[in-house]
């Protein structure tokens, strides 16, 4: 009995040992920088090809931990294309976005996070659409018919954030108009009654609440932090500390499932600031004080010149 306890014992330690090391070497190179870079897979690049090229390009830490990674992920045969890719996206979800590739054979992947402009720019450089055709059919009118979409100004930006990020299969016919009309289609699908009924219920159009989720899609990459953010947007338009015309502005990307509906149900409560962790992992702090948020932003600036000497130090 003993035996088989010690056993079992030991065979968990392993196991959060493995854990541990595996979300080490996964941790995203920098939380904080939610900016993206372009990065071409080549025909015939390897991983190790890949894995340094991230890293000279600053979206990962390490080569070979990413390398790691990908091969304990099974995500090493990456696709040739243009990818967008940040630093504050972990090491299995960058795997896994260049082992499924933007586009294949039969269709194409939309990230979330993806703007209109990357989004035409990456289907363009991979020979999936013509982008000044694709933006133009962005544009189209026709389109205003469409009860989101509505009546506008916004030329090719009034799609903006309502192309859907998932996976499609096109048929090889199907031109850029088609291909925009599927991705609204598929928005229309993911917002249904319950969430329209729910942004009337806040007050707000679905535009609104898009871009409102696009802020969030835009300031974490951390689904749990997301009904936290969502309420610190609200509690500042609800309060008259945001413009009201703000979130009437086309959205900024195409935000996730988990940041629209973070942006349909906020977290209740008082808070109307928030500023990134001293602890530097891309978490946030919350808070409805100015003096605390004044003391929390200078904690964060201080932990970040630290880390600044520390890496210069060690380049010395």
């Amino acid at each position: 009995m003993r035996t088989t306890l010690r056993l079992i014992v030991i065979v968990l330690a392993v196991v959060i040992a493995a854990i541990a090391i595996i979300g080490a070497l996964s941790r995203p190179c920098d939380r904080t920088i939610a900016t993206y870079k372009t990065v071409v897979v080549g025909e015939g690049d390897d991983l190790s090809k890949v894995a340094a090229t991230l890293e000279d390009e600053g979206i990962v830490n390490n080569a070979s931990a990413f390398s790691a990674v990908a091969r304990i992920s099974f995500s090493t045969n990456f696709k040739p294309g243009s990818y967008y890719l940040s630093p504050s996206m972990n090491a299995f979800a960058i795997a896994r976005t260049m082992s499924n590739g933007i586009t294949t054979s039969s269709g194409f992947t939309i990230p979330a996070g993806y703007n209109l402009e990357q989004i035409a720019s990456s289907l363009a450089r991979d020979g999936v659409v013509n982008k000044k055709a694709f933006l133009e059919a962005a544009a189209s009118k026709d389109l205003q018919e469409i009860s989101f979409i509505g009546k506008n100004k916004l030329g090719s930006k009034q799609v903006e954030g309502f192309l859907f990020p998932g996976t499609y299969q096109i048929d090889s016919s199907a031109d850029e108009s088609m291909m925009i009309i599927t991705m609204l289609n598929q928005f229309s699908n993911f917002f249904n009654e319950d969430y329209t009924a729910r942004a009337d219920e806040l007050g707000l159009s679905v535009r609104e609440i898009v871009y409102i989720a696009s802020l969030i899609e835009t300031e974490t990459t951390i689904d749990k932090e997301k009904p936290s953010i969502s309420a610190v947007i609200h509690n500042k338009y609800n309060m008259d500390m945001m413009p009201k015309g703000e979130i009437k502005k086309a959205p900024l990307c195409s935000p996730s499932e988990e940041s629209i509906k973070a942006a349909l149900y906020p977290e209740e409560n008082d808070n109307v600031y928030y500023v990134y962790s001293s602890k530097l992992d891309g978490s946030h702090e919350f808070t409805a004080n100015k003096e605390k948020y004044q003391k929390l932003l200078q904690e964060y600036r201080d932990a970040v010149a630290d880390r600044s000497d520390e890496k210069s130090n060690d380049s010395e």
